[in-house]
């Protein structure tokens, strides 16, 4: 469990962030469903729903991409060995890449590897559940607005990633864009597909 915890692999990534994610998912749904029984407030359970599977997501990615790096596995090294002294990263480091990776494949200055087709493959991953969430969380956000904040949104996450011990890095911006983007693409087939099924559905009924 412990190799497994601490592995700097996806699965050791995503385990380590998993129990403050779900802690906090669950205070929000507490806080929520006072909150809609205060308020009298008409409830629809699906939307709710989506909700907390945003909060849950964004929780994550903050934990992934904002905080300190080694800040949770220095948390849970000290957890399961009792030790605290964990090497941690300075902050404030002030790293950068201006140099898409694309561009060093085509001038040859790069030979394309598997890790890093992994690491590209899984920063445009890890955005598309916000471009496809933003539109069911936030009804007015349409075309445009995703676009630009396709571009803002990592944007900003690589201009503060140097100050936690991070980088700022052009691949991350560009592939976190395309995932924002694919997302929302998603999100509108995924509505049109919906409307076609309910279409096909009251059409039956009336029959």
């Amino acid at each position: 469990m412990y190799d497994l915890l601490m592995a700097e692999t996806v699965l050791g990534y995503f385990l380590r962030i998993l129990p403050v994610t779900l802690l906090t998912g669950i205070v929000y749904g507490v806080i929520r469903y006072v909150y809609i029984r205060k308020k009298k407030i008409k409830t629809v359970w699906k939307t709710e729903a989506v909700r907390v599977i945003f909060v849950l997501y964004i929780t994550g990615l903050v934990n992934l991409i904002l905080l300190p790096t080694g800040l949770w596995s220095g948390f849970w090294y000290y957890i399961l060995t009792g030790n605290s002294d964990y090497g941690y990263e300075q902050l404030f480091i002030l790293n950068y890449n201006l140099v898409p990776v694309f561009f060093r494949w085509i001038t040859g200055e790069l030979t394309p590897g598997s890790w890093t087709a992994t690491m590209l493959a899984v920063n445009i991953l890890m955005f598309v559940p916000l471009g496809f969430l933003l539109p069911f969380v936030f009804k007015k956000i349409k075309g445009w607005a995703i676009v630009l904040l396709a571009v803002a949104i990592p944007l900003s996450v690589e201009l503060f990633q140097p100050i936690v011990a991070r980088s700022f890095d052009t691949d991350d911006i560009i592939t976190n864009f395309i995932g924002i983007v694919l997302g929302y693409i998603l999100a509108v087939l995924f509505k049109l597909a919906a409307k076609v099924i309910n279409g096909k559905r009251k059409n039956n009924e009336e029959l």
